[in-house]
């Protein structure tokens, strides 16, 4: 209904997430991509295109401006607002008389000596000051669930999802252990699957712990939850953040949605649990990603006249990229990443393009995934000799099998040109008549946001 009123020239102004980037407007004047360096811009499924990038076709179609606003610009947009590509227009200050908040990290090896786990007791006294003086606090901690695995402590196994490679989690509300990849899910049971000891025992923590934590700890504070299991119902987000910015709660415990863009003038403190997670992965946006979300969520706290105050607990506090974070420097870590970016021929100086393979058979689905490479590479030899490109793979993806089908990756380095695109296009319709992989799915994603 909302694109046909668009679509008849009803509606002016467009408001809307990713796919709003193709409303059929018949003379845009303006569009702006709002936290642009969010990773939900990209699609994952087919067609898998960036938001930004439509933007950009269609702001050059109709002659129209392009705004890309963002506290931690994306390092490939900075970087072409560096080279006098984009124009750069900064805002130096915050809002009215707010001002950024005082940062402190926090050494949690320290505090795990003294017997503080979670919390530390810098946090702890934060929190409470905040609940004396009725003003709110925000707690990140970017995983969901009660427990993030569980261990046998004889045997020493983590216990895995059977359909998939990753391991499982405990969810409290349940009383169930659950894969987040695909939603399979057991009763909990101390019984370990492998040598039958009951001697299971859980560990890690997510949203679910620490919002029983802060209860157990400030027994009169009232405890909002926000993840994704708290919010799986119709305009449960909406009414949770109206409840909050109301005062019905005091303290708001969740994931990176807790983190950006919201705007509550009552909140004075913003602690960030376990910021280590954020900094390891196997994706060289890790680093990017980890300063954005940290740099973000202490932007929430002291938005209104009050002074705000953001603690940071980590067991690796002598990090770069969390001391960068802590002092708001964007600028300097932008320095730093670019120059990684340029030794490692990472995006914006190359383009990445994904080759993805899955099937249900292991030993088939490696073998399609060398012929593939094998079939590229003859034929850029065969008709562009002088592409550039470097080939990493075939190898296992992050996480190797999911929904009992095994997962295998190339990565290629390129320049995302009309010849290498049409190489890659001839491979994959040559596969499509091969019998010898029927079932196994191909995927192309150029400059992906993970590499799982």
């Amino acid at each position: 209904d909302e694109y046909k009123r668009v679509l008849r020239g009803e509606a002016k102004i467009v408001l809307g997430t990713r796919s709003a980037v193709f409303a059929p407007l018949k003379n845009i004047g303006l569009i702006v991509l709002d936290e642009e360096q969010e990773s939900s811009y990209k699609s994952q499924q087919t067609p898998r295109y960036h938001a930004r990038d439509v933007a950009k076709f269609r702001c050059s179609c109709h002659n129209a401006l392009l705004i890309l606003s963002s506290a931690t610009p994306s390092i490939e947009s900075f970087y072409s607002a560096q080279k006098g590509i984009y124009t750069l227009v900064t805002l130096k200050g915050r809002y009215g008389k707010a001002t950024l908040p005082k940062v402190s990290v926090v050494d949690m090896n320290e505090e795990v000596m003294d017997g503080n786990f979670s919390n530390s007791s810098v946090l702890k006294e934060l929190i409470s000051q905040n609940l004396v003086n009725k003003k709110q606090s925000i707690i990140l901690l970017n995983r969901r669930g009660y427990n993030t695995f569980l261990s046998c402590k004889s045997c020493g196994q983590v216990v895995t999802c059977p359909n998939c490679s990753i391991s499982m989690t405990y969810h409290s509300a349940n009383n169930r252990m659950m894969c987040h990849y695909c939603g399979h899910s057991v009763p909990y049971t101390e019984e370990c699957p492998d040598c039958h000891q009951h001697t299971l025992s859980l560990k890690g923590a997510g949203t679910q712990k620490a919002e029983q934590e802060l209860l157990d700890l400030f027994p009169g504070a009232r405890v909002l939850r926000m993840d994704a299991d708290a919010t799986m119902s119709k305009s449960s987000y909406e009414k949770k953040l109206s409840a909050f910015a109301n005062g019905e709660y005091d303290i708001l415990v969740g994931t990176q949605m807790v983190a950006k863009g919201l705007d509550f003038p009552n909140v004075t403190l913003v602690g960030v649990l376990n910021a280590d997670q954020m900094l390891y992965s196997d994706d060289y946006r890790s680093y990017e990603r980890a300063f954005s979300l940290l740099t973000q969520v202490v932007g929430r706290s002291g938005r209104g006249d009050a002074k705000g105050v953001a603690v940071i607990q980590t067991t690796t506090p002598e990090s770069e990229v969390i001391r960068l974070s802590a002092m708001q420097d964007y600028n300097t870590f932008y320095k730093g990443e670019i120059a990684m970016r340029k030794a490692m021929l990472y995006p914006p100086f190359a383009d990445i393009c994904l080759v993805g393979f899955s099937g249900e058979n292991q030993g088939i689905t490696l073998k399609c995934a060398k012929t593939f490479q094998n079939e590229f590479i003859n034929i850029v030899k065969d008709k562009y000799g002088d592409m550039p490109l470097r080939i990493i793979g075939p190898s296992q993806a992050a996480v190797y099998k999911i929904s009992n089908k095994y997962r295998f990756k190339i990565i290629i380095k390129c320049r995302n040109s009309k010849e290498f695109r049409s190489s890659i296009n001839q491979v994959l319709m040559d596969f499509s008549k091969k019998k010898d992989f029927n079932g196994i799915q191909i995927t192309v994603d150029m400059n992906p946001q993970s590499f799982n």
